[in-house]
């Protein structure tokens, strides 16, 4: 669950008061372990908004599968810099299965 920066703030200004963390912890509800995380990371900078991810080309992904049709996923993401499941999903959006005996 994500607590907003303002009960965020004030557990940890009740910290600086002197009051131990369990105290903190008990009277809202939560867990003394995400009072000690709060403590050591106060806020989380997340995830940049504006990168997109990057496509892999169909017409590469099919010329490579028309080259090497015995390759695993995992052959083809370290060819093309891609996790293995980025490579899986794009063989399967763009309709190119598996050669199979």
């Amino acid at each position: 669950m994500t607590y907003s920066t303002d009960f965020r703030k004030l557990a940890l200004a009740k910290l600086e008061q002197g009051i131990s963390i369990r105290k903190v912890a008990r009277k809202p509800g939560i867990s003394p372990d995400t009072v000690y995380k709060w403590k050591k990371n106060p806020f989380p900078k997340g995830y940049p908004k504006d990168r997109k991810p990057r496509k892999i080309s169909r017409q590469v992904l099919l010329q490579d599968a028309s080259q090497y049709p015995d390759a695993y996923c995992a052959e083809r993401a370290q060819c093309f810099c891609y996790s293995t499941n980025a490579v899986y999903k794009a063989l399967k959006r763009y309709g190119i299965s598996r050669k199979k005996d």
